[in-house]
């Protein structure tokens, strides 16, 4: 009886590990996250004073126009800094597709996260 015990609790450890053995395998990322990997913030930081500057701050710290986008990491995430860019609300002028790429959005929110 014990034996048997000894067995299914080794099965169940051995069953319980074979996930974690596969845990270096690639995750399929949503396309959120896709965009977020490929963005570059340091050419975003570009974007943003050309574009976002004049209202929201050089430094994020808000104007007279636009509030400000310190810590805008921690109310919202890549995604939603993305779908604002996007598709605005007034008074935030939209940017895209006109003065702005598809690249440009992506880079631009990439750096607000980092603000």
């Amino acid at each position: 009886m014990r034996f048997r015990f000894v067995r299914v609790a080794l099965a169940l450890v051995i069953a319980g590990a074979l996930p974690a053995c596969n845990s270096g395998a690639p995750k399929s990322r949503t396309a959120a996250g896709q965009a977020e990997a490929q963005s570059n913030a340091g050419r975003g930081r570009s974007v943003y004073i050309a574009q976002c500057a004049a209202c929201h701050g050089r430094d994020g710290t808000g104007g007279q126009i636009g509030p400000q986008l310190r810590n805008e990491h921690l109310r919202r995430t890549f995604a939603q800094v993305r779908d604002i860019v996007l598709d605005p609300e007034p008074p935030m002028p939209k940017l895209f597709p006109a003065r702005l790429s598809a690249a440009d959005v992506r880079d631009v929110s990439a750096f607000v996260e980092t603000l």
